[in-house]
């Protein structure tokens, strides 16, 4: 048999290429740190890998969404703190505002500050996160939360809209709240109306106990029978010697809640409710419901302080007015204080879920390791013999192709 030398040399250069392969397979396992290259390396090991694989992403995905959320609350939580310290500032000066002992003077230093607050809290309530986005416009994050229009009233312009975040299989947190939710919608101050039908008394009216009141209009107030918001207040001359003045208070099917004596100039309260009336009895009016409305405390504060830079309006006019803002400013104290927990809770929920994701990941990859994980050790010694054999297939590569023995085809 002749063995040519083209089947030598193409022998060895097989020899040598297969050399350098394996060569390169290990060392690419040793740079990837893996055992398993390709599925047919160990299929069902490879099968396992890909599942744990596949969870991590998922894993992945949900820590960038809980960092996003927790950007995003963090930036609400912030602007929620200094509304807070805000309107503490603004209660303590609408409640020295009432004090009738306070002159224009002083009454004009308060109100210069009062604007100062309402331009604040209208800027905070307008906050940016790092991305340009308005916290509390909803998704409609692109435009400004609340805008001031010609009028000089505040309008909500996003929507109800709240951004949601998956951080786990099974758990969801809010990114940020509506501003529509938080500040717009929140009850004002509770009133009713005098109308005076019959007599000559002078009537003042006011709000003397707004709890009573409030209470009063819940359990009363209708929405669908504009009638039964209609109470009859009347002054009754005493009949003779020895009786009184009275009055009584009739509801709208004609029965009398309330009932007393009547004197002129002495206050009259009915469910909260406060009337003073100077004259003679005989005085007829009806007492009707406001309709209970929501509205910002931007405007709500902007109201109060017409009246307050008003010379003309009397202490009674400032004194309600005060009332108002100091409701409202309560009213959103407490829905502002709502958010505020809910942000903790989401924040702490975050804080919870992101814990557990970062074992579970971690366990994940050590079960990956354990499948699929490489022994540096025993490939390192594999690519020193792989090396080892791919300089003695070189060396021989070289001396057979030299050897000229052989017959030549």
């Amino acid at each position: 048999m002749r063995v040519s030398n083209n089947f030598i040399y193409n022998q060895s250069l097989t020899d040598l290429t297969k050399s350098n392969e394996r060569y390169l397979q290990t060392q690419r396992r040793i740079s990837e740190n893996t055992d398993i290259m390709t599925a047919s390396d160990d299929p069902v090991g490879a099968a396992q890998v890909m599942r744990y694989e596949a969870v991590n992403l998922l894993l992945d995905q949900y820590s960038e969404n809980a960092v996003m959320a927790k950007n995003s609350l963090e930036y609400e939580e912030v602007v929620l703190d200094g509304l807070t310290d805000l309107f503490n500032r603004a209660n303590i000066l609408l409640i020295q505002a009432e004090n009738g002992a306070y002159g224009d003077q002083d009454l004009g230093a308060i109100s210069e500050e009062l604007q100062m607050l309402t331009l604040a809290a209208a800027d905070l309530m307008n906050s940016t996160d790092s991305d340009g986005n308005h916290i509390f416009s909803g998704h409609e994050s692109t435009r400004s939360a609340f805008e001031l229009k010609p009028d000089g009233r505040y309008e909500f312009e996003g929507d109800e809209g709240r951004k949601k975040l998956q951080i786990s299989d099974n758990v969801t947190v809010t990114g940020a709240d509506s501003g529509k939710t938080v500040f717009e919608d929140v009850w004002t101050r509770n009133n009713f109306t005098y109308t005076q039908l019959a007599g000559e008394a002078s009537v003042r009216t006011e709000i003397k106990d707004q709890t009573v009141y409030d209470d009063f209009l819940q359990k009363n107030y209708s929405a669908v029978d504009s009638t039964q918001n209609v109470f009859v207040f009347a002054t009754v001359p005493g009949a003779g010697a020895g009786i009184g003045d009275t009055f009584t208070l009739t509801n709208s099917v004609g029965e009398v809640v309330a009932s007393g004596g009547f004197e002129s100039g002495r206050p009259i309260n009915l469910f909260g409710m406060q009337l003073t009336l100077e004259g003679a009895a005989g005085t007829t009016g009806v007492v009707t419901f406001d309709k209970p409305e929501r509205d910002n405390i931007l405007n709500e504060m902007n109201k109060t302080l017409k009246v307050l830079l008003d010379s003309e309006t009397d202490f009674y006019e400032r004194k309600s007015a005060l009332r108002d803002a100091t409701v409202s400013l309560r009213n959103t104290m407490n829905s502002v204080d709502t958010a505020r927990s809910e942000v903790g809770a989401n924040l702490n929920t975050i804080t919870q879920v992101g814990s557990y994701g970062e074992m579970k990941s971690i366990s994940n990859r050590v079960a990956q390791d354990e499948i699929a994980g490489l022994d540096i050790a025993e490939a390192a010694s594999e690519l020193a013999q792989e090396e080892a054999a791919i300089s003695s297939s070189q060396k021989l590569f070289n001396r057979l192709s030299n050897l000229s023995l052989f017959d030549t085809m």
